[in-house]
């Protein structure tokens, strides 16, 4: 059997998708070499500056080593660049996402690489975490496009098929994967996950081909742990933290230490104890919203995150993020949520202010802050009589009273944003009263089949059958309440002075109804399921019997 190129050597080739066109650097789609040694000769590497950053924090000095690291691999040297790719099709919903094919012409294996995020994937990368609108309703169009152009590749010649990439294109490597079985095995560098929705829709094939996959993930790297990662995970220890900081976790050449000889090496490690506990702490902010809901939710999250990849949080900019369309409830649960689970769980609260101090991510957690002392000050009682809410008549002595306590965290609020500020804190007092934060947020795992593996599929619904067999009640009582508190809204609308307040209610009403609809929903799916697995064990033994 020929032999497989390393998970160090593909780690090299999908650093090398990430080579740009700022000169004198040349990238993989604008190059017309046809094997990976004529691409990188083309590139005079005297002429790089040490210091100078070449796009994702890939400094000079990095691609000088990276680029040397290549030149004295044989093998890479002689791969043939059989394809690139840029998924650009406005049409089908393209985000300028760029792949290629590689070929090693001494053993036949190819290589189909994905480059990571490009400028217009962001919101894709979000849109994975619910129901997508796409004719499948739990895929994203460009995972969609990326399965599209394998599909379209003539694989004849290809003695097997080795499926890579980093960040988004990690995801895109697992989904092929995971949708054609023509892939032999998948390597993905700090890719994220896939839905709740997703898992529970492609079992089948999940179980078929996840033992294809295997993660390689840097220990403090904050993208993989988006959603439920699927297939073995490894972790690195990670390297070259520079000027970008806690960003530079997520950069494709984090995993490379070189030494003074530009020789590279890679440290297996374990994942960081406080991305362990953000992990949990997103899955389970996102399993308590209802799935329709989930879109907009993950889709204001990306823009928080894309505010910080862009640099650094502006504060005042993060704020008006806030006060935009469905924003203002978003952020509202976000941070009710936020503040419920730091306190149910001290662990998460060491975890999160360690993860941001260490990296100077600082801003985000004081306005969570502003926003409890606002919540604890003697002021708020007054403010809201639990109906209404004064925001739009706030007496000047509490609009200077914010300013000073907002102050105290480096925080400059306009009289206009604390009006808005007020239409925050009073989703946040209603979310607050009414959420039951749980930390649920392990990755939702399938079982690998093998044959006979009937058992092990009704063995795990059984387990899971009593846990929503007494939950059941518990939801149909939760509706019944919910059915009795908009019947009062409905009944005491003339007397409300507030129709956003109304509003903002019967949103957070929706958003429950759904929450608790969508689990009884699950249970019913399960319980049907269990239903099929009994009749396939009863099969089998009656079969055995005979």
């Amino acid at each position: 059997m020929n032999e497989k190129l390393t998970a160090e050597q593909v780690l090299l080739l999908e650093n090398l998708m990430y080579i740009t066109n700022q000169s004198p650097l040349v990238g993989i789609t604008d190059t017309q070499s046809v094997t990976i040694e004529d691409w990188i000769n083309e590139i005079d590497i005297s002429q790089l500056s040490d210091g100078t950053e070449y796009g994702s924090y890939t400094t000079g000095n990095d691609w000088k080593n990276i680029i040397a690291a290549v030149r004295n691999d044989p093998t890479l040297m002689s791969m043939e660049i059989v394809g690139t790719h840029i998924d650009n099709d406005i049409q089908k919903g393209g985000g300028g996402g760029v792949s290629a094919v590689f070929k090693n012409p001494d053993t036949g294996e190819a290589v189909v690489a994905f480059r990571g995020t490009a400028s217009d994937e962001w919101k894709d990368d979000f849109v994975g975490g619910g129901p997508t609108g796409t004719s499948d309703k739990v895929s994203t169009q460009q995972q969609k496009n990326a399965l599209d152009w394998y599909q379209s590749l003539d694989k004849s010649d290809f003695s097997s098929i080795t499926v890579t990439g980093h960040s988004k294109g990690g995801n895109k490597a697992k989904y092929i994967t995971i949708m054609d079985d023509s892939v032999d095995r998948c390597i993905s560098f700090d890719g994220q996950g896939f839905s709740d929705e997703f898992v529970n829709e492609y079992q089948d094939e999940i179980a078929r081909n996840q033992g294809k996959i295997t993660n390689h993930n840097v220990d403090y790297d904050y993208v993989n742990i988006l959603l439920n990662d699927i297939g073995e995970k490894k972790y690195y220890k990670g390297y070259d933290i520079g000027e970008g900081g806690f960003l530079e976790n997520h950069c494709p050449n984090t995993y490379f230490q070189f030494d003074e000889n530009g020789v590279f090496s890679i440290t297996e490690s374990e994942q960081g104890r406080e991305m362990q506990e953000l992990d949990q702490f997103l899955n389970s902010y996102l399993r308590s919203i209802p799935p329709e809901k989930r879109a907009d939710a993950l889709a204001f999250i990306g823009e928080i995150a894309e505010m910080g990849l862009g640099g650094d949080f502006n504060t005042n900019e993060l704020f008006q993020l806030f006060f935009e369309g469905n924003n203002i409830d978003n952020a509202a649960y976000l941070i009710a949520y936020f503040i419920e689970y730091e306190q149910k769980y001290p662990e998460f609260a060491e975890s999160i202010n360690a993860i941001m101090s260490q990296f100077g991510l600082e801003k985000p957690l004081e306005i969570v802050k502003l926003v409890e002392d606002i919540m604890n000050s003697p002021v708020f009682d007054y403010l809201f009589d639990g109906v209404n809410f004064l925001a739009d008549h706030l007496p000047n002595f509490i609009i200077e009273m914010i300013q000073k306590l907002a102050q105290k965290y480096g925080i400059s609020l306009t009289e206009e944003q604390i009006r808005d500020l007020f239409s925050v804190l009073s989703g946040i007092n209603y979310y607050m009263d009414e959420i039951s934060v749980e930390k649920n947020g392990a990755d939702k795992t399938v079982v690998s089949v093998n044959s006979g593996s009937g058992y092990s599929k009704f063995k795990v619904r059984t387990e899971a059958l009593y846990t929503y067999k007494e939950n059941m009640n518990i939801y149909g009582q939760n509706l019944r309440n919910i059915s009795e508190e908009i019947s009062g809204i409905n009944h005491n609308l003339q007397s409300m002075k507030s129709y956003i307040l109304v509003k903002r209610n019967l949103g957070i009403l929706e958003r429950r109804l759904g929450s608790l609809s969508e689990k009884c929903r699950r249970m019913s799916n399960i319980v049907g399921e269990i239903a099929v697995c009994y009749n396939e064990t009863e099969k089998r033994i009656t079969d055995h019997a005979k």
